[in-house]
């Protein structure tokens, strides 16, 4: 693309780079504007001799062009892409879900040329249909063909770039652990904000299950709802070791523990694991709690059929550190 100054009498079909205002501050002509000849008429009568303009190479792509390709190119499941002219590609979701992006191949993307831009919301968050997921915009007029091609290329070897993981409709089992004198008030501290959320998912929580504080007595519980689609156990007590009372009940019932200990506060004692393919999560008590913490991260993944690893709860640090909640035990100090 040449960009720049040129004569009057060379700028027909040309692309004016910026608008341009007569002597009364009144727009002549538009960014963007494909110069005819009439136009170049208007601008000598308003004593114009040049124009900035930008003009396409042999081998050079409209912005508008260009950004469609790469929206195309990047868009996966549950995307769609609207072009919207203006050098612009909105990638729009089409399900409820969670969000994928590459983000290692999303860094590729857009260093391959710098007139080629692509923005995502964050990693796993929550979308509804209809939202904006990505942005493709192209900052030039128009950028070469054999990059749009390195980027099509590269995006489909490495596809899906942007996607959704749809929601699941699934049974989730809520088991709380403790003493008979604390039944009533345990289910009442954690069943109704567990319920909210679990709806609010698209998903169903069963009545919840109330058994002793021990491991047997929690193993047993695990093996009963061993057909669940997501177990989430609640303590009297924080799970403070990975030998403790929950995460021994579970590998006692013959699972298996992924992680205990993650990089999100609040909510850094949840302990992750599985029984067979049912994922286990032994809550945090912060879960008790109608504002943001670590389950909020983790419910819609797993309720998105996403098996979480150790490697996926580690990454979960950055972004971990999450808006403090008062009831606590020992929130954070608020002086400045």
């Amino acid at each position: 693309m040449k960009f720049g100054p040129i004569p009057l009498d060379d700028a027909e079909n040309a692309v004016l780079a910026h608008k341009l205002l007569d002597n009364e501050g009144n727009r002549l002509l538009s960014k963007g504007h494909v110069l005819t000849a009439d136009d170049i008429q208007l601008l000598r009568e308003h004593s114009h001799a040049e124009v900035i303009v930008a003009q396409p190479g042999e081998h050079d792509v409209h912005e508008n062009e260009a950004a469609r390709r790469v929206g195309e190119a990047i868009a996966g499941d549950g995307i769609k892409v609207n072009a919207s002219g203006v050098g612009r590609a909105n990638l729009m979701t089409t399900v409820r879900g969670t969000l994928r992006v590459n983000a290692d191949v999303l860094a590729r993307l857009n260093n391959i040329h710098d007139g080629i831009t692509i923005s995502t919301l964050q990693q796993h968050t929550l979308v509804d249909s209809g939202e904006l997921a990505a942005l493709v915009k192209i900052v030039p007029f128009f950028v070469p063909d054999s990059r749009i091609k390195d980027l099509e290329h590269i995006a489909h070897e490495a596809a899906p770039i942007i996607s959704v993981r749809p929601l699941k409709s699934g049974r989730v089992v809520l088991i709380i652990s403790g003493p008979d004198s604390a039944r009533e008030q345990l289910i009442t501290d954690f069943h109704p904000p567990i319920k909210q959320r679990i709806e609010f998912l698209g998903s169903e929580l069963l009545s919840p299950v109330y058994v002793s504080h021990t491991e047997n007595d929690i193993a047993n519980a695990l093996k009963d709802y061993a057909d669940a689609d997501l177990i989430l156990v609640a303590s009297v007590s924080a799970i403070i070791d990975i030998e403790d009372i929950v995460p021994s009940a579970l590998r006692l019932a013959g699972g298996s523990v992924t992680q205990h200990g993650v990089p999100v506060d609040p909510g850094t004692l949840l302990m992750m694991g599985y029984l067979g393919d049912v994922p286990v999560v032994g809550a945090p008590g912060c879960i008790k709690s109608p504002k943001t913490n670590v389950i909020d991260h983790i419910l819609p993944r797993l309720l998105a059929g996403e098996r979480l690893t150790r490697v996926d709860l580690v990454a979960m640090g950055h972004g971990g550190l999450l808006k403090d909640i008062t009831d606590r035990p020992m929130p954070r100090d608020k002086k400045p």
